[in-house]
C-alpha cells in the first residue's frame, strides 16, 4: 500500500479513536490524578483503535464474504477483554473498608484491618451504602443444590450425611421434610450474607470457606452479585478456628418455670415443655433410671432455636448432658428440678457469638470482559468455520 492510500486508510479511525478515547477517559475517571498512568491511558487508545478499525473492516468484508470477518471478529473480542481487564482489575475498589476505628485482630497487618469488616450473627452493619448482615453457616446439598443451616440439621457417623430436625423450605419450596437424610459437601461451608440497598431491595450471597491446613489453612471462594456496570465481589477473611475450644464464661444458675418467660444472655426464652424420655444416646437406662428432656425456645434476633437439654438419674446418681447453641454463644443445662416450686435450675455458660471477617470488592465494567471473550471466541468460529469448509471443498 502506498503512503498516500495508507494513511487516507488509517486517518479515519484514528479521528474516531481519539473522539471515543477522550470520552472514556473523560468519563471513567482514568486521567484522575490519583489514578492516572500512562500505560492505563495507552492501553484504552490502543484497545479503541483496534475495536474501531476491525469494525470498520468487518463492515467492508462482510458485503462481500462473511466467512472472511473471523480476524476482525477475535481482534475485537481482545480490545473488548483488554478494557474489561482493565477496568476490574486496574479500578477496582474494596468497599469493606473498616471505619470503626477499632482492631478486628492485633496479629493482623493494617491492610486487613482497615479492609474487613467483623460481622457478628444478626448483627447489621452498613457499608459503601448496603446494609449487611451475617445470618449463619450452610451444607450445600448434593441432591438438589439447597444451602441448608447447620442449625437444621443433625450429625451422623458419616460426615456427608446429615438428619433434618424440621422441614427445611427455601423461596416457599419444600426441599428436605423432617428426619429426612440429607447427603451434603462436608468440606465446604457457606456463609450466608445479606445485602439490603437504600431502597430496600435484599439479596442475598453465600461466600464459601474451607480450612484446609495442607493447602495454607483458610481456602475462600468469593460469590457474586452481578449488575450491568459492576460485579460486588464478597468473600470470607477469617473464621473462628474449629479446632479450637471455646472460652465458655463461669456457670451462670437461673431458675425459671414451665411457660414463663426469662433471660438467657439478654435473650427471651421459655420452657414450652418437659418430656420424659427412655433412650439417651451414649447412656443405657436401666428400669429404675429416669431421663427426662426440657425443650426451651431462645427468640434470637432474627429467629427463635428450640434446645434440649436432658437431665437423668441412672444408678442413683445425676447425669446432665448440655446443650450448645453457637449463633447466640449459649450452653444449657438443667442442674436440679424442684418438683415442690414446680421449677428448674437451670445452668447457663455464655461464649462469644458467632463472627466471620468479610471482604468485599466492586469490579466495574467486568461484563466488558466476558463479552470480549464470547466475541473472540465467535471469531475463532468464524475463522474454523471458514478453514473447515475450504479444505472440505479441496477434498
Amino acid at each position: 500500500m502506498e503512503r498516500a492510500t495508507f494513511l487516507d486508510v488509517i486517518k479515519v479511525p484514528i479521528i474516531i479513536t481519539l473522539l471515543l478515547s477522550a470520552i472514556i477517559i473523560s468519563l471513567s475517571g482514568i486521567a484522575n490524578p490519583n489514578f492516572f498512568k500512562v500505560q492505563y491511558l495507552l492501553l484504552v487508545i490502543f484497545s479503541v483503535y483496534s475495536i474501531v478499525s476491525n469494525s470498520i473492516i468487518l463492515f467492508k468484508v462482510s458485503k462481500t464474504n462473511f466467512k472472511l470477518s473471523g480476524g476482525a471478529i477475535a481482534h475485537i473480542g481482545i480490545a473488548l477483554m483488554l478494557i474489561g481487564i482493565l477496568a476490574s482489575s486496574g479500578y477496582s475498589r474494596i468497599v469493606s473498608l473498616n471505619n470503626t476505628g477499632l482492631l478486628i485482630s492485633k496479629e493482623a497487618d493494617a491492610s486487613f484491618n482497615n479492609e474487613n469488616l467483623l460481622l457478628f450473627i444478626n448483627e447489621p452493619r452498613t457499608m459503601a451504602g448496603y446494609e449487611i448482615t451475617y445470618r449463619g453457616d450452610f451444607f450445600e446439598a448434593v441432591e438438589n443444590g439447597a444451602f441448608v443451616n447447620i442449625n437444621d440439621i443433625d450429625r451422623t457417623s458419616e460426615l456427608r450425611y446429615k438428619i433434618a430436625k424440621e422441614d427445611i423450605i427455601e423461596n416457599e419450596i419444600l426441599m428436605f421434610s423432617k428426619s429426612d437424610t440429607i447427603e451434603v459437601y462436608p468440606e465446604n461451608t457457606y456463609y450466608q450474607v445479606d445485602y439490603k440497598n437504600e431502597s430496600g431491595e435484599i439479596f442475598r450471597l453465600y461466600p464459601r470457606a474451607q480450612v484446609n491446613e495442607a493447602m495454607g489453612g483458610l481456602l475462600a471462594s468469593p460469590d457474586i452479585k452481578r449488575k450491568l456496570s459492576k460485579d460486588l465481589y464478597t468473600h470470607v477473611s477469617s473464621i473462628p478456628n474449629p479446632d479450637e475450644p471455646k472460652e465458655w464464661s463461669e456457670l451462670n444458675e437461673v431458675e425459671v418455670e414451665i411457660g414463663k418467660n426469662f433471660f438467657l444472655n439478654d435473650y427471651v426464652s421459655v420452657i414450652e415443655k418437659i418430656e420424659p424420655i427412655t433412650q439417651v444416646d451414649g447412656v443405657e437406662l436401666g428400669e429404675g433410671d429416669v431421663a427426662i428432656k426440657a425443650h426451651i425456645r431462645i427468640m434470637g434476633e432474627a429467629q427463635d432455636y428450640s434446645i434440649a437439654p436432658i437431665f437423668l438419674i441412672k444408678d442413683k446418681m445425676v447425669g446432665r448432658i448440655p446443650m450448645e447453641i453457637a449463633d447466640l454463644g449459649l450452653k444449657i443445662n438443667i442442674l436440679n428440678i424442684f418438683p415442690e416450686r414446680n421449677s428448674f435450675m437451670l445452668g447457663v455458660n455464655t461464649a462469644q457469638k458467632k463472627w466471620i471477617v468479610l471482604k468485599a470488592l466492586e469490579k466495574p465494567l467486568i461484563n466488558v470482559l466476558w463479552l470480549g471473550t464470547l466475541v473472540l471466541m465467535l471469531g475463532f468460529g468464524v475463522a474454523f468455520f471458514r478453514r473447515y469448509t475450504e479444505f472440505r471443498h479441496q477434498k
